[in-house]
């Protein structure tokens, strides 16, 4: 059986979306809440067993959700770990719990288009669509969490190619109108 220090741990806690903080896992693990065994000395860490750390993570996701050791991609049961997260992910959004909303910006949208050399029908097209997606506000918003964004009651995986989170959702969005728009045709 594989054994787990608490920086393992935490990256697979991470992966499950239980936690986005190490001392989370320290104090879960004083507090006996995961199993594990205490370190002897101050420079050893806690270690934990794969079993008791999956029986964790089990607990603290909804009951139809199992989980596999993190040597697979599928569980037991066959089940996408991308359809969990994204099932989690839809749950979350229910619940109107969002990290951030982008507020979008013209000129966001113009230089995004440019840079993905597209037409200006394009641009003038995909800016009347963004700009109906309002949420109540004045101008437009789209909502994003985690590695998602909402958009027209869909789930856009962002565009990780660039590290700023504002391009991150206005190039995921500008390439699924497109994709949209090539399907239409």
């Amino acid at each position: 059986m594989k054994t787990y220090t608490v920086e393992t741990a935490f990256d697979l806690l991470k992966d499950y979306k239980i936690t986005t903080h190490i001392e989370s896992v320290r104090r879960w693990l004083r507090e006996g809440k995961i199993k594990g065994t205490p370190p002897k000395s101050r420079k050893e860490g806690w270690l934990i067993q794969e079993e008791d750390l999956l029986h964790f993570i089990q607990s603290r996701l909804p009951d139809e959700i199992p989980v596999a050791s993190p040597h697979t991609t599928t569980d037991v049961k066959g089940t996408d770990r991308e359809a969990i997260r994204a099932e989690m992910w839809w749950e979350l959004v229910r619940k109107n719990i969002f990290e951030d909303l982008l507020e979008v910006k013209k000129t966001q949208v113009r230089d995004a288009v440019n840079h993905m050399g597209l037409s200006k029908t394009f641009e003038r097209d995909a800016w009347g669509i963004i700009q109906e997606h309002k949420r109540g506000y004045a101008s437009p918003r789209i909502p994003y969490l985690l590695d998602a964004a909402l958009f027209n009651g869909q789930r856009i995986m962002l565009d990780t190619t660039y590290e700023n989170k504002d391009e991150q959702v206005v190039f995921a969005v500008l390439e699924y109108l497109r994709q949209k728009k090539t399907k239409a045709i």
